[in-house]
């Protein structure tokens, strides 16, 4: 899981630099639009630009609800791990007391007994939250951005071709 968390950082920095290098040239090209009185140009350059930062916004949203799940799913399988470890804690502690500690025999078989019981659970709850985060996404979130992306492209077309600055292509 850390290494699915990983790839998700890296892609996040990769699509930070690879906007910021987008915004920058979009950036240049409306200078040189604004230079040579373009108002056309600068309508179009305004709209892309607009359009990719709010994608880029999208994106990020996107990748940080990747982030999101996959710490919830180390987090449930934490408490596993934590349960197995304390379990081989006590087996070792056991091996070197021997018979001689009811209580260490008794700690351990409690915590085999609800590690047995609570093994379903876990499993149960990371499948649970790995449908609940990917039904959210391609039911609810994905179509939610590019809806409200179609929509801002629409906006900006309207309100630029009503000024006759632009029209559309």
């Amino acid at each position: 899981m850390t290494e699915d968390m990983n790839k998700t950082a890296e892609e996040m920095q990769k699509t930070g630099k690879a906007k910021a290098e987008e915004m920058k040239k979009t950036g240049e090209e409306f200078t040189r639009a604004a230079r040579e009185f373009d108002i056309k140009g600068m309508s179009k350059i305004w709209k892309q630009g607009y359009l990719g930062g709010l994608e880029a916004l999208y994106q990020s949203q996107e990748q940080n609800e990747r982030l999101l799940k996959e710490t919830v799913k180390q987090g449930i399988s934490g408490s596993q791990q934590m349960l197995q470890v304390y379990e081989k804690w006590l087996e070792q502690i056991q091996g070197h007391v021997g018979a001689a500690s009811p209580f260490v025999e008794l700690s351990r078989q409690a915590v085999r007994a609800f590690h047995n019981n609570a093994d379903p659970f876990f499993k149960t709850a990371a499948d649970t939250a790995e449908n609940a985060f990917n039904y959210y996404e391609n039911a609810l979130a994905r179509p939610s951005r590019q809806h409200t992306l179609d929509l801002h492209a629409k906006v900006i077309d309207t309100v630029i071709s009503a000024n006759g600055a632009f029209k559309r292509e």
